[in-house]
């Protein structure tokens, strides 16, 4: 296939190559269970489904083959959808981009090439942080060593008594401490033991997110031995890369300190 089918109807380039590219990943998507077609399970169907969750006439659903198994239908935005939004000058300016290896000085529509890349190649480009705007850029993490970055460490977790709180008794027998109208658990058995969904938030979700812009940040620093004049977004590196350091390298320090 060539570069322009690959990048969907636009030909746009957005990733470091046609190849890196992955038009059918979708950006964003939900469950709905109100267009036509459409039909809201009760709340015994909903909790049934792999993957779906709900309670008292709403029912959430995190994956396309749970909501089409309990009546929704499934909107989402692929990456190659997201593509085809670009206008006739942007994709102008990211071939342009392309050509010239680089997204400096390019701008079209009021945007910057770099500010029109940043967000859908986070999703969209297989090798990111590298994109059209910097082709040879490689992930990093916000320590001084990578290897320290603890990727499956929890940043915090919450249990989620989702369609109605236990009896006060269930609650305490699985200890954890409520009342008749809320009942709150600090361990992952308990909060399975009263019939709650433990939610886990790890390091490597919040790395997920890093913009490209802050992986290059974090390159220059490593290069230069001190995060001293190195700015990300208008701010100094160390307000990107302290909180995520400090929680998630094991040596308790972000590459800035």
């Amino acid at each position: 296939a060539d570069a322009e089918s690959l990048y969907g109807t636009a030909g746009a380039p957005l990733c470091k190559d046609a190849a890196d590219f992955l038009p059918e990943r979708e950006m964003w998507a939900w469950c709905d269970f109100y267009a036509p077609g459409a039909s809201m399970p009760d709340d015994t169907t909903c909790n049934g489904q792999e993957g779906c969750y709900g309670g008292q006439g709403w029912c959430h659903c995190e994956g396309k083959t749970g909501c089409q198994g309990v009546g929704g239908i499934w909107n989402a935005q692929t990456c190659a959808m997201e593509v085809d939004k670009f206008s006739p000058e942007q994709r102008e300016m990211l071939r342009k981009a392309d050509l010239q290896g680089n997204c400096l000085d390019l701008e079209a529509n009021g945007m910057k090439a770099q500010d029109l890349v940043s967000y859908p190649a986070q999703t969209c480009c297989h090798s990111f942080p590298a994109s059209v705007c910097n082709k040879e850029l490689e992930a990093q993490t916000p320590c001084l060593q990578d290897e320290d970055f603890e990727h499956n460490k929890s940043m915090w977790a919450w249990c989620d008594t989702y369609i109605a709180a236990p009896s006060q008794e269930v609650c305490m027998a699985n200890g954890c401490h409520g009342d008749e109208w809320h009942c709150h658990c600090e361990t992952q058995a308990g909060c399975l033991g009263v019939g709650g969904r433990w939610e886990e938030y790890q390091c490597w979700q919040d790395l997920k997110w890093m913009s490209a812009e802050v992986h290059e940040g974090i390159l220059k620093a490593k290069t230069q031995h001190t995060c001293d004049d190195v700015e990300v977004w208008h701010s100094p590196l160390e307000y990107n890369v302290d909180w995520l350091g400090s929680s998630c390298c094991s040596t308790g320090k972000s590459v800035c300190k």
